[in-house]
C-alpha cells in the first residue's frame, strides 16, 4: 500500500500539461488546503470524544506522512510567439478588419454596394483597416507624391501623409467603364487605366481571401517560429493591394484631369475673349470714344455670344439650350435701351438682354479667378445654369419682339391700349396693380372689341385664324358677332358711346339701366349677347397658340 501511494502521485502530476493543456496556468496549493480543512476540523470537533480525538490524530499523522507525495506549484510553461501575438493587439486589430470585410455588402450582380449610404459606410470602414494594418505591420507602401499634380478639386479629397484609400477610386475600378459622356461628348479612357482598374478590383477581391487565411492560419497554428512568415504574408498581401491602387490612382485621376480640361474649354474659350473685351473697353474710354461702334469690338462680343451659345446648348438643363441667338439682339436692344426714356414693355426687355449678357461677364471674370471652381459637367453650375437661363429667356424674347418688326409693333400697340383703358377706369388700373385673375379675360376681350372696329394690328388674326374660318365653328360665332355689333351700332345713338358701353361691360363696370337705355334703345339691345360672344372669342384667342400667347402677354404686362 505504501509503495502504491508513493508511485501514484508521481505517475499523475508528473506532466501536469498532458492531463490539462491549460494547467500551466494554474497554481496548486495542496498544503494550504490540508491546514484549512485541518483547522475546520480542530473546530467543529471542540465537543467531540477524545476516541474522536485520537482518531483525527491519527488521520493527520497518516496525512503528514505522505504530504510530501502531493504535488507543489507547477512552473507556468512559458507562451510561444504565436500565442503572444494572438494576444496583441496586432492580432485585434487583423481580426476587425476580417470582420470588416465580412460585413460589406454585395449587390444582386455580386458587385460590392458603393450606391447606398450602408454600403458606403461598410467598405469605407474596411479600406480604414486595411490602411491601419500597413501603418502597424510596417507595410512598404508607394509614394504618393503624384498627388501634389492633382488639381485642387482632387486634392481635397486626401490628407497628407495618409494612404487614404478612397471608395471612389474602388468604385471607379470596379465599375470599369470604358467612356464617359461629359457635356454630351464621349471620352475614351486608355487601355491602360481599364487594365490598372481590372487589377485593383481584383486585388481588393484577393487581398480579402489572404486576409482570412492568415487570420485562420493564426489562430489555429501551435508551431513556434512561424510569426515572422506569418507576418510576411500578410505585408506582401497589403504590398500587392497598395501598389495596384497606385497604379490605378495615378492613372485614372490624370486622365479624368485631361478630360475635364477639355471639358471646360468653352469656359476658357470664354474667359479669354472676356479679357480681350476689357482691354478693348479700357482703350475706348482712353480715347474718348464709343466702344460699340468699334468694329473689333463688336467682333469680340459676337464670338463671345457664339461661345455662349455652346455653352446653353450643354448646360441649360432648365431652357431649350438655344445656340442660335447672336449678337444682332444685344445691339437692337442697346439701341432701344438709348433711344428710349419712358418705360415701356420692349425698353423693360431691353433691359434685361443687357443685363442677362452683363452677368455672364462677370460669371466669367469670376471664373477666371480660379477656373478649377467650374464643374466640367457644365449644367451641375447652379450659378451658370441660372444665369444662362436668363439669358436664353430674354434674348429668346428679343428675337422674337425686338428683331421682328411687326410683333414688334403689335406689342407697342397693346401696351398703349392697355395704359389708355387703364387710365379712363380706375378699376382696371386696380386690377392691373395687383395682377387679377381677371385680366386674362378681360385683355383679349379687349382685343377682340378693337378686332370689330378693324384696329388691333391683326393681333387675333396671328393668335386665333380660326376666327377667319367661315368652316369652323369660331369662325361662325366671330362672324354673327360682326352682324350684331353692327346691328347694336345701327341702334344706338352713338358708335363711340356704343363701344364704351361694350368696355364698361368687358371690365365688369356696373352701368346705370337709364343710361344704357339712353345709348340704345331697348327694343334692339343686344349688348349683353355681343358680350357674351366676345368673351367666348377671347378664350379662343388665348387657347390656339397658348404658349406664345402667354409670352406675349407677359411682355406687354412687364
Amino acid at each position: 500500500m505504501q509503495n502504491h501511494f508513493q508511485q501514484s502521485p508521481n505517475q499523475i502530476y508528473q506532466n501536469p500539461s498532458e492531463v490539462n493543456p491549460r494547467s500551466n496556468d494554474i497554481q496548486f496549493h495542496e498544503a494550504d488546503i490540508n491546514n484549512n480543512s485541518y483547522e475546520s476540523s480542530q473546530e467543529n470537533s471542540s465537543n467531540a470524544s477524545f476516541s474522536e480525538k485520537d482518531e483525527l490524530n491519527s488521520t493527520e499523522e497518516y496525512s503528514n506522512k505522505h504530504l510530501a507525495l502531493r504535488a507543489s506549484t507547477a512552473p507556468a510553461r512559458p507562451l510561444s510567439d504565436i500565442e503572444e501575438f494572438r494576444r496583441s493587439s496586432d492580432f485585434l486589430l487583423l481580426e476587425h478588419t476580417v470582420i470588416c470585410s465580412s460585413q460589406l455588402i454585395r449587390t444582386d450582380d455580386q458587385k460590392y454596394d458603393l450606391d447606398s449610404e450602408e454600403g458606403q459606410a461598410a467598405c469605407k470602414k474596411f479600406l480604414n483597416q486595411i490602411e491601419r494594418l500597413c501603418d502597424v505591420f510596417k507595410a512598404f507602401c508607394r509614394s504618393r507624391s503624384y498627388r501634389k499634380v492633382f488639381s485642387n478639386a482632387y486634392r481635397v479629397l486626401y490628407r497628407e501623409g495618409f494612404l487614404c484609400y478612397l471608395t471612389e477610386i474602388l468604385d471607379s475600378a470596379q465599375e470599369g467603364f470604358p467612356y464617359l459622356y461629359v457635356n454630351g461628348e464621349k471620352y475614351l479612357f486608355s487601355q491602360e487605366v481599364l487594365e490598372a482598374g481590372r487589377n485593383l478590383y481584383s486585388s481588393f477581391s484577393k487581398l480579402q481571401i489572404d486576409l482570412r487565411e492568415i487570420y485562420n492560419r493564426i489562430c489555429e497554428e501551435t508551431t513556434s517560429g512561424i510569426v515572422g512568415e506569418v507576418i510576411l504574408c500578410l505585408t506582401n498581401a497589403l504590398q500587392e493591394f497598395d501598389n495596384n491602387w497606385v497604379d490605378f490612382e495615378n492613372l485614372y485621376v490624370h486622365e479624368l484631369m485631361v478630360i475635364e480640361t477639355d471639358a471646360r474649354r468653352y469656359i476658357t474659350e470664354g474667359i479669354d475673349i472676356e479679357r480681350e473685351m476689357l482691354l478693348l473697353e479700357a482703350k475706348g474710354r482712353s480715347r474718348g470714344k464709343l466702344i460699340f461702334e468699334n468694329e473689333e469690338y463688336n467682333h469680340c462680343r459676337e464670338r463671345f455670344v457664339k461661345i455662349l451659345g455652346k455653352i446653353n446648348s450643354v448646360a441649360n438643363i432648365e431652357g431649350k439650350g438655344r445656340d442660335d441667338l447672336t449678337l444682332d439682339i444685344l445691339i437692337a436692344a442697346e439701341g432701344i435701351s438709348r433711344r428710349m426714356t419712358q418705360n415701356n414693355p420692349l425698353k423693360n426687355l431691353a433691359d434685361k438682354i443687357r443685363h442677362s449678357f452683363t452677368v455672364l461677364r462677370a460669371l466669367f471674370r469670376k471664373y477666371e479667378i480660379n477656373i478649377e471652381v467650374v464643374d466640367p459637367q457644365l449644367k451641375n453650375n447652379p450659378d451658370l445654369v441660372e444665369g444662362l437661363v436668363k439669358f436664353e429667356e430674354s434674348w429668346e424674347r428679343g428675337k422674337a419682339y425686338i428683331l421682328n418688326s411687326k410683333r414688334y409693333n403689335k406689342v407697342i400697340y397693346l401696351h398703349k391700349l392697355i395704359e389708355k383703358i387703364s387710365e379712363k377706369y380706375q378699376n382696371f388700373q386696380r386690377q392691373l396693380e395687383c395682377s387679377d385673375a381677371e385680366l386674362f379675360v378681360i385683355i383679349p376681350s379687349l382685343l377682340v372689341l378693337k378686332t370689330l372696329e378693324e384696329e388691333d394690328k391683326g393681333i387675333c388674326r396671328y393668335f386665333c385664324p380660326r376666327m377667319y374660318d367661315e368652316n369652323d365653328e369660331i369662325g361662325i360665332t366671330w362672324k354673327r358677332l360682326k352682324r350684331n355689333f353692327k346691328l347694336g351700332k345701327l341702334a344706338s345713338s352713338s358708335l363711340l358711346e356704343y363701344t364704351e358701353l361694350l368696355e364698361m361691360m368687358i371690365l365688369g363696370i356696373p352701368i346705370n339701366p337709364q343710361l344704357r337705355s339712353e345709348i340704345i334703345n331697348p327694343k334692339f339691345d343686344n349688348i349683353d349677347h355681343v358680350v357674351n360672344k366676345i368673351k367666348t372669342l377671347s378664350i379662343a384667342v388665348q387657347r390656339h397658340k397658348p404658349v406664345e400667347w402667354n409670352k406675349f402677354l407677359d411682355i406687354v404686362l412687364s
